[in-house]
């Protein structure tokens, strides 16, 4: 039988008695890697559409868009609005938070017209008749570094009288 090295325990190295308990550390690690696919699936970071409606004696307003975004993620708004009376010039104001971290890939139909109001995006839809409805898609990617919460209020208006305001928020996770 050979002999032991000097710098070699047996109980500590062959036996590995101080480690008992490291296999469900590394189990407990693993679980959390598996966690995050998992919660994804589950729709916490986001991607699934909420909606959020407004209603005037004039118009009403709605939007279908994420509240939970995650870098990088390619998504779409739907904004909806339908006229209880004609509109003459409708107009959709965005907060900042439509524009901040985001890129606007596309829009459909094009508005228009687009303006700049105090940092909002103005996008000038034109008149809209008594019982139509107009639909606004909006494509957007959010920017990988882009992480917190942001105010995202879309207002409706009809010349420069404001008719709905949403108020709405995101978060995006990194």
């Amino acid at each position: 039988m050979s002999q032991i090295p000097d710098s070699i325990v047996l109980r500590r190295d062959r036996d590995l008695e101080s480690r008992r308990n490291d296999i469900w550390v590394r189990r407990g690690l693993f679980a959390l890697v598996c966690a995050v696919p998992l919660l994804a699936l589950a729709n916490v970071f986001g991607q699934r559409p909420d909606s959020s409606t407004g209603t005037a004696a004039a118009a009403q307003l709605s939007v279908s868009s994420p509240s939970h975004l995650r870098g990088g993620l390619l998504y779409q708004a739907q904004f909806r609005i339908t006229a209880r009376k004609r509109l003459a010039q409708a107009a959709l104001v965005l907060d900042r938070g439509w524009l901040e971290g985001l890129t606007i890939n596309t829009m459909e139909p094009a508005p228009a017209g687009e303006t700049s109001q105090e940092g909002k995006l103005g996008l000038d839809l034109g008149p809209i008749g008594r019982g139509q409805s107009y639909v606004l898609y909006v494509s957007f990617q959010v920017n990988p570094t882009t992480v917190g919460r942001q105010s995202q209020n879309v207002t409706l208006y009809d010349g420069k009288r404001a008719l709905v305001t949403l108020h709405r928020t995101i978060t995006v996770f990194p």
